[in-house]
């Protein structure tokens, strides 16, 4: 499983990329992607971030409630952990319907331009994290504090990059 460390990304992107190329053996035999298939493994791509992150949040959760010190503050940390469960069985959802709609295109499309899709959801997921934790230190730094939380999120944020990455959490385009 891929986890959400900028290594085994490009590992897990890289074990793809060779995967796509073994399926694909007559390079004038592949057939150029649509908008709907780059969309679809730039996803894939994002929502397995999405998971990895999860994943880590659950376990940090879990930690945290082990190791409460009330049973009120351990009560929330499990119900933290039963959001956090939920969200993951989303993504999971999410990515199985990505998988799904192109497993069975691969073969026949250029293996190059997947691989290009891959690779910016890469950059961007690594960009947004980026973003995120910039935006946490500035709108939780002491001059913010007259700031709204929202209001400060709101213009530290790259609006263009998140929306795209956002996006694929709900893959309207997708026929199934």
């Amino acid at each position: 499983m891929c986890r959400p460390n900028a290594k085994t990304r490009a590992a897990c992107g890289l074990s793809l990329w060779c995967a796509l190329s073994a399926l694909t053996t007559d390079a004038s035999a592949q057939q150029a992607p649509s908008e709907n298939e780059l969309r679809s493994m730039y996803c894939v791509e994002v929502v397995r971030a999405e998971i990895g992150l999860q994943h880590s949040m659950i376990s940090a959760s879990d930690e945290a409630a082990n190791t409460a010190t009330t049973p009120a503050l351990r009560q929330q940390w499990i119900d933290t952990t039963a959001e956090l469960l939920q969200g993951l069985a989303k993504l999971e959802g999410v990515l199985n319907r990505l998988q799904s709609y192109m497993l069975p295109r691969m073969h026949s499309l250029d293996s190059y331009a997947l691989a290009t899709a891959i690779r910016q959801a890469d950059t961007d997921v690594e960009e947004s994290r980026a973003i995120a934790d910039h935006c946490a230190v500035e709108c939780n730094a002491p001059h913010a504090m007259g700031q709204q939380l929202p209001a400060c999120n709101a213009s530290c944020s790259d609006n263009v990059l998140l929306t795209r990455v956002s996006a694929c959490l709900h893959p309207s385009w997708l026929p199934l």
